[in-house]
């Protein structure tokens, strides 16, 4: 588990449903990558910029590398917590840590590490995370 304090943290429920499993009812590994899009869709808000207007700067973000450790199953109508935070901002990435806990439980589900790149929707190459962002993540991360 992180630690980055509570308030650098972001954590948002997510109800397991039928199409997520698969057929002995556990979640299927590969909606783990859902997962973490939700979560860090959700971290971006909280941050203070949304994927919209990171489009609208000409700018994509792709996910460069990532991990996920299973540790224990979710099922079906399970209801799931997913925490993410910024480990580390590069000049053009993000370092995000993940974990997934069951409702009411301190059982730890799985946790992930995910990096995304800042590239010129253009010509697809990483660029530097703009001033404006960079300057949003950076006050998140001194609170």
């Amino acid at each position: 588990m992180s630690t980055h304090p509570k308030e650098n943290r972001l954590t948002i429920e997510m109800s397991i449903m039928s199409f997520e499993t698969d057929y002995q009812g556990i979640v299927n590994n590969t909606e783990f990558i859902r997962f973490l899009e939700r979560v860090r869709y959700a971290l971006s808000k909280k941050l203070g910029f949304s994927f919209k207007q990171v489009r609208s700067s000409k700018l994509w973000t792709v996910m460069a590398h990532v991990e996920v450790n299973y540790v224990s199953p979710a099922r079906f109508e399970d209801v799931m917590l997913g925490t993410g935070w910024v480990e580390k901002m590069g000049r053009s990435s993000l370092t995000i840590g993940y974990d997934f806990r069951l409702k009411g439980s301190k059982r730890l589900i799985a946790d992930a590490r995910q990096v995304v790149v800042f590239v010129d929707s253009a010509t697809l190459k990483p660029t530097p995370i703009p001033p404006k962002i960079r300057h949003k993540i950076n006050g998140f991360l001194s609170r």
